[in-house]
């Protein structure tokens, strides 16, 4: 079952590493984050058989200290993920360049924005700025790190200009970030009643075909949403008819049906050729 568990665990992980670096956490904050959520869902299981909880139950189901759990229980949520994961030395290597071009003096211009800097060269420069921030990384991954996330501008004559504060995938606005935690914790929470309950009569299907028209595609998704609204609304109303027609014999006890629909597109992208890869990296001198 261990086995079993790490390799789904693995599969889980991915995406939700892929989303802390569109969102410019670092992976240190993503265990930060992890450490509290263990611990709140550990006290949250206990409070379900028990009015108090119990800190040497939790430190044994988490493996965490008793010192550590009791000082995440006694912070307010919010304030424990926030003061937790804004520590310098546990962003991302990105944010934390950046960061320092926003608020070190020998980085910024007299109005406190940050200057635009030669790439290489005397004085105060990205390459000095990299040096002092970035922990031994190459200036030149760097720079090209922070090009990708469209973070930095490459300006003629060697130089860069700022253009964000954090280094995040341009899609992840923080409307966006906020509406995949809130649909992510609703699809896994119901995955996770699923394996507690076999037996709960829930199933997850996942389907995926090919469409060829964007017009076809935004009716298809909008009769498939309707048709799900449809059923539910008819199993409310009357689901004693439903579940005779459906052949299942009807009882009169109560029950919460959850149903999440989860519909993503994307256009199919042609495997790049080694001609058209790489075509905006320059050679950059480190003369003056």
């Amino acid at each position: 079952m261990r086995a079993a568990a790490r390799e789904a665990l693995g599969e889980l992980l991915e995406p939700l590493a892929g989303f802390a670096l569109d969102a410019g956490l670092s992976i240190h904050e993503v265990e930060s984050l992890l450490r509290i959520a263990a611990v709140r869902s550990a006290a949250k299981r206990q409070r379900e058989f028990s009015r108090r909880v119990n800190i040497s139950g939790v430190a044994a189901s988490t493996g965490l200290s008793r010192a550590e759990i009791s000082r995440i229980l006694k912070s307010p949520a919010r304030t424990e993920a926030t003061t937790t994961t804004t520590k310098a030395r546990e962003q991302q290597a990105t944010n934390r360049i950046l960061s320092a071009w926003h608020e070190d003096p020998q980085f910024t211009k007299s109005n406190g924005q940050p200057a635009e800097l030669k790439i290489f060269g005397a004085g105060a420069t990205f390459d000095a700025l990299v040096k002092q921030h970035g922990r031994g990384l190459p200036t030149r991954a760097m720079l090209d790190e922070l090009a990708r996330a469209q973070a930095l501008e490459v300006l003629p004559g060697q130089k860069v200009r700022a253009k964000a504060l954090v280094a995040a995938d341009r899609g992840a606005s923080p409307q966006a970030i906020k509406a995949f935690g809130q649909r992510a914790e609703q699809l896994l929470s119901t995955l996770l009643a699923t394996m507690r309950d076999p037996d709960g009569h829930q199933f997850v299907t996942h389907i995926e075909g090919a469409v060829h028209s964007v017009e076809a595609l935004k009716v298809l998704q909008t009769e498939i949403a309707a048709a799900v609204r449809a059923a539910l609304s008819n199993a409310h109303s009357d689901g004693s008819k439903l579940a005779t027609r459906l052949g299942f014999v009807a009882k009169s006890e109560r029950c919460r049906l959850t149903n999440i629909i989860v519909s993503h597109h994307a256009e199919l992208q042609r495997t790049p050729t080694p001609s058209t890869m790489d075509t905006g990296r320059r050679n950059l001198r480190r003369g003056p």
